[in-house]
């Protein structure tokens, strides 16, 4: 099996290694493409550097946030090519995926509250938006007490200042 897996500065992205690594380990012949998407820098930093000096800011950056998974991949012998793009993620999640004609997408995510996707939205819902390639996502970690509770401590803030400025006229 061919696999794609975006990584980023997460340690949530890095879930599908050590999937890749254990289905490697009972049997089954994997490859993996590992993906870093970098935005596009700003139009005004772009017009104050040089392509090249963006270019090796980008590979720097690129080459810490896959180290990881390079080594990790590379100790257990599994095959793997690294690249890195540049756009919206989503969309280049889907290019590359069909471009390297891979069998499977897989996505580390971290949990989050349901009320934080009304801020943020799922990228891996944007790939699946963007791919007819199946996509799996594997999600790592725990909601923090912060994200649970400040959605509801904002609102009763509001509220409390709404009514406070009502009291006051």
């Amino acid at each position: 099996m061919k696999y794609l897996i975006p990584v980023n500065s997460s340690a949530a992205a890095l879930a599908p290694i050590e999937h890749i690594v254990s289905a490697n380990r009972h049997g089954t012949e994997v490859e993996a493409v590992l993906l870093n998407v970098q935005r596009p820098f700003n139009r005004r930093v772009s017009r104050f550097t040089s392509k090249k000096d963006r270019d090796a800011l980008r590979a720097e950056r690129s080459r810490a946030i896959m180290a990881f998974a390079i080594e990790r991949l590379s100790r257990a012998g599994i095959p793997f090519r690294a690249m890195t793009e540049v756009g919206t993620p989503a969309e280049r999640i889907a290019a590359v995926a069909k471009a390297q004609r891979v069998d499977e997408i897989l996505m580390g995510v971290g949990r989050h509250p349901q009320w934080l996707a009304w801020l943020y939205p799922s990228t891996p819902r944007a790939v699946v938006a963007h791919t007819d390639v199946p996509v799996a996502v594997m999600a790592r970690g725990k909601v923090s007490r912060m994200e649970r509770y400040l959605l509801w401590a904002g609102i009763a803030g509001a509220a409390g200042l709404a009514a406070y400025l009502l009291a006051a006229d």
